[in-house]
């Protein structure tokens, strides 16, 4: 009996290998899921040629688009989702509006959060992320005052700041790249040194800082220990020297695994963003290559993991949500 294959795809009257659209969608999901959004964006790009409203993969491949800052595409294809007719679609609707915020489409984002509102279509759980991603829209298209170059006031407290879920917490922050920094920099100190919000929080914060060439120390407090930086003479979480040389022998470990290697890269990238600015203690280079190696191992062999502090972090950080 022949065998049966999906229908077929064509590319410019070129027929496509059958799978070929969904091995594309495959990686560029895992990629994201990874964090790494330049290698989603890429295979993202090729899958949309073969099926350019396919829902399951707008989604992940507008978010990769936002994340690597390409935030005309990045709307354009969320616009794509909501139109779509998919099932989240106050998901989709809450990433539009965070891209048309970067796009400083402050008026339509006025109008259509107040028109969610006003036709309850927002579910209640949702009503106090949807409010202050409004209130957050209406401080960011009130930050200037007209034909004024300095700066208006700070666009929220920390006060503010402590009442938002985490999620908006991340948006809130992502707002404020590339723009000029000078009225939040009290808030941002205070955000860098609270001991009471996530850790990637606190990364975001100082990277904020460190855009805006802060040279005044603040001091750091993660996971029990304490460390007075200054941000403007930090390198970027995990573009320090020490970071690069653990994946680069991590990778000479694994050069015959690379699915292990992108696993361990992966939790290693993970550490370096959330920990930051810590590193991993006292411990050299070649013995963290050594510890990532084991946990991948354990991993993957359900073996018992080392009982020694530096796996013990290394499993605390990787056990760690995003934004918990």
């Amino acid at each position: 009996m022949r065998k049966k294959y999906g229908r077929l795809r064509k590319s410019e009257n070129v027929i496509v290998f059958p799978g070929t659209f969904e091995r594309l969608v495959a990686k560029g999901i895992d990629c994201v899921k990874h964090k790494q959004f330049e290698k989603a964006v890429e295979a993202f790009d090729q899958a949309i040629i073969y099926e350019p409203d396919y829902p399951e993969f707008l989604g992940p491949y507008a978010v990769a688009l936002y994340e690597t800052k390409d935030f005309e595409r990045a709307r354009e294809i969320a616009a794509r989702l909501l139109h779509s007719g998919t099932t989240s679609y106050i998901d989709a609707m809450e990433l539009y509006l965070t891209i048309s915020i970067q796009l400083q489409e402050y008026e339509e984002v006025e109008m259509t959060i107040d028109t969610l509102l006003e036709e309850g279509i927002i579910p209640h759980e949702l009503l106090t992320k949807f409010t202050y991603l409004r209130e957050l829209n209406s401080r960011l298209s009130s930050r200037y005052t007209p034909d004024e170059t300095n700066p208006a006031e700070a666009i929220f407290t920390f006060e503010d700041f402590l009442e938002m879920d985490i999620y908006t917490q991340q948006h809130t922050l992502a707002s404020l790249e590339g723009t000029d920094l000078r009225a939040m920099i009290p808030v941002l100190e205070d955000i860098v040194e609270s001991v009471h919000l996530s850790p990637l929080i606190v990364t975001f914060a100082i990277t904020l800082l460190q855009q805006s060439g802060y040279s005044k120390e603040v001091t750091i407090k993660k996971f029990g220990d304490e460390l007075a930086i200054v941000p403007a003479g930090m390198p970027l979480p995990g573009q320090d020297p020490f970071t690069i040389n653990v994946l680069s022998t991590v990778e000479e470990y694994l050069v015959k695994d690379p699915s292990r290697f992108e696993m361990a890269k992966s939790l290693i990238e993970k550490f370096a963003i959330t920990a930051f600015p810590f590193s991993w203690g006292q411990y050299d280079e070649e013995e963290v290559a050594i510890a990532y190696v084991q946990y991948i191992e354990c991993l993957f062999t359900g073996e018992e993991l080392p009982n020694t502090s530096l796996h013990a972090f290394i499993k605390e950080i990787d056990d760690l949500s995003n934004f918990e």
